[in-house]
């Protein structure tokens, strides 16, 4: 009796962790790169492999297992919006290539985004060097959990700034006009000389 409620009770943090934390990662990812990764859909097949092997067998070593597939899943969608969300800057800084990010926020903007990347991508290289060195799945998810926090937070950085973006971006061309037209007056200028001394 008391295996059968240590069942119940893992079953249904087993459920709760898939409605609350997988589930949405999943929707998260589609929006993000319009599918999700078939690692992710391997460990959602496994966890229910091993819950239906548990309800017929009432076997504890199962609903375990499950709950490794549940971690494992939880990791893969870490691993996956980190990638995605790095995607995601790299093609911010391609847009915004020909724009002086340094008006933005007098400086402050650019200089920041740097920190918080480096930040987030020296995260993301210590979870991956994880795996190689073969850590437990806890060890693992906590540092995929880190990545995954500070590559979220560059992202919403990036949101929070887009006035500062706008500001720069306005500014930027401005100038590069400002740099076009001096070069014509210049251009003008040694044509008019020319013809005078001509």
């Amino acid at each position: 009796y008391m295996q059968e409620k240590t069942i119940e009770k893992m079953e249904a943090e087993i459920y709760e962790q898939y409605q609350n934390i997988i589930a949405p990662y999943i929707a998260e990812l589609e929006v993000r790169d319009g599918e999700y990764p078939i690692e992710i859909l391997n460990e959602i097949r496994s966890i229910f492999t091993h819950l239906s092997r548990c309800k017929l067998q009432n076997n504890l070593n199962e609903i375990e297992s499950a709950n490794r597939h549940v971690k494992k899943a939880i990791l893969d969608c870490y691993k996956y919006i980190c990638i995605s969300i790095a995607q995601t800057i790299s093609e911010f800084r391609q847009d915004y290539i020909k724009v002086d990010l340094t008006l933005a926020d007098n400086g402050k903007f650019l200089a920041k985004l740097n920190d918080l990347e480096l930040i987030a991508k020296n995260a993301f290289k210590e979870a991956k060097k994880s795996e190689i060195k073969q850590e437990s799945v806890e060890a693992k998810y906590k540092l995929y959990e880190k990545a995954y926090n500070a590559y979220n937070e560059v992202e919403k950085f990036i949101e929070d700034s887009n006035e500062a973006i706008l500001f720069a971006s306005s500014h930027s061309k401005k100038s590069n006009r400002i740099t076009i037209i001096s070069c014509i007056i210049t251009a003008i200028s040694i044509a008019v000389t020319v013809i005078a001394i001509l």
